[in-house]
C-alpha cells in the first residue's frame, strides 16, 4: 500500500510541476535526500509573493548490506522568516518549516511504521538560474505507530527525538 501510495504522489507531483502553473513559477519539482525520508521526488507550490508554500513528496530508500528497505511519504508547511535583502527574487530567504512524515522501514528483524514530526529551518541558494539547493535541518519527532518482530535476534526501538537533515534540489 504504501509503495502504491508513493507512486501515485510521485506522479502527482510531476504532473503538477509541468502544467501551465509552474511557468508562473508557482509550482517546483524537487529532489532530495533525508535521514527519515531517504531518496525523495516531490512537489511544492508557493503562494504569489513566496512568501509560504506546502509541499508533497514521496521517498524511498534502500541498504543493501543491512537488506533494509524504507519507503516514505510526507506533508509540509515552510512560512519565510527573513527577507533576502534584494527585492529582485524574493523567494530565496530563511524559512521555518515543518514536515510530517509517515515512514515504513523492513529489516530482518522488524517491521516498522511510524510517523515523524519534524520543525526546521532551511534556507534555499541559487545555483544556476532556475535551480536552487535548499538545506533544512530540526529535530525529528518520532512515533511508532506499528511494531512487528520478525525474529529475536535483535532487539532495538526508535529515537524517539533525532537529528535530521535533509538537501534538495529544486528544479
Amino acid at each position: 500500500m504504501v509503495k502504491f501510495a508513493s507512486f501515485i504522489l510521485l506522479m502527482i507531483s510531476i504532473t503538477l510541476s509541468q502544467t501551465g502553473m509552474a511557468q508562473s513559477s508557482r509550482f517546483d519539482f524537487f529532489l532530495g535526500y533525508g535521514y527519515y525520508e531517504g531518496l525523495t521526488a516531490g512537489t511544492e507550490l508557493y503562494n504569489k509573493s513566496g512568501s509560504w508554500s506546502v509541499n508533497l513528496s514521496a521517498g524511498y530508500f534502500r541498504r543493501f548490506q543491512k537488506d533494509e528497505e524504507s519507503f516514505s511519504f510526507s506533508i509540509g508547511y515552510q512560512h519565510a522568516i527573513l527577507l533576502k535583502q534584494r527585492s529582485d527574487e524574493n523567494r530565496y530567504r530563511w524559512h521555518a518549516g515543518c514536515r510530517s512524515v509517515y515512514w515504513q522501514l523492513q529489516d530482518p528483524w522488524y517491521l516498522w511504521k511510524a510517523v515523524s514530526v519534524i520543525p526546521s529551518v532551511n534556507r534555499n541558494f541559487l545555483i544556476f538560474k532556475k535551480i536552487k539547493i535548499n538545506l533544512d535541518a530540526g529535530p525529528a519527532f518520532n512515533s511508532v505507530l506499528y511494531n512487528k518482530r520478525k525474529t529475536f535476534e535483535q532487539a532495538g526501538w526508535p529515537y524517539h527525538v533525532m537529528p535530521e537533515l535533509k538537501i534538495v534540489f529544486i528544479l
